[in-house]
C-alpha cells in the first residue's frame, strides 16, 4: 500500500471513529459546561514551564485537539490514548503532515515545539 493510501485509510478510520464518538457523546444529556482550561490552553500553559521533545510535543498536541473537539469525557477514557497515539502516529510519519502540525502549533501560538 502506498503512503498516500495508508494516510488515506488513516484519515477515514479516524473520521469514522471520531462521528460515532461524537454520536454517542450527543445522545447523552448529562454533559456540564466546563470551567477548566481547554486542553489546548493546559498544553499552551505546560509548554511554557516544561521541556518536551519535538515527537512528545506533537503527540500531546493531536490529543489535545482530539479532546477539544470530543470533550473530556472521551478524553479520559483509556481506549482514547490508544487511538490518540495512533493518529498521532500515522501523522507524524509523513513529512507534509508533521509539517503542518509544527505550522499549526506555531500559528496557535503555543511555545515548546
Amino acid at each position: 500500500m502506498s503512503d498516500i493510501g495508508r494516510v488515506d485509510q488513516a484519515v477515514l478510520q479516524l473520521r469514522a471513529q471520531l462521528q460515532r464518538l461524537a454520536r454517542q457523546r450527543s445522545q447523552r444529556s448529562d454533559t456540564q459546561p466546563r470551567t477548566d482550561p481547554k486542553a489546548l490552553e493546559r498544553l499552551r500553559q505546560a509548554s511554557s514551564s516544561e521541556a518536551f521533545g519535538d515527537d512528545e510535543f506533537r503527540r500531546k498536541f493531536v490529543r489535545a485537539l482530539l479532546t477539544e473537539e470530543l470533550g473530556e469525557a472521551l478524553g479520559n477514557q483509556p481506549e482514547f490514548e490508544r487511538i490518540s497515539n495512533e493518529v498521532w502516529r500515522v501523522l507524524d510519519e509523513d513529512p507534509d503532515t508533521r509539517a503542518m502540525m509544527d505550522d499549526a502549533i506555531h500559528r496557535l501560538g503555543i511555545p515548546g515545539a
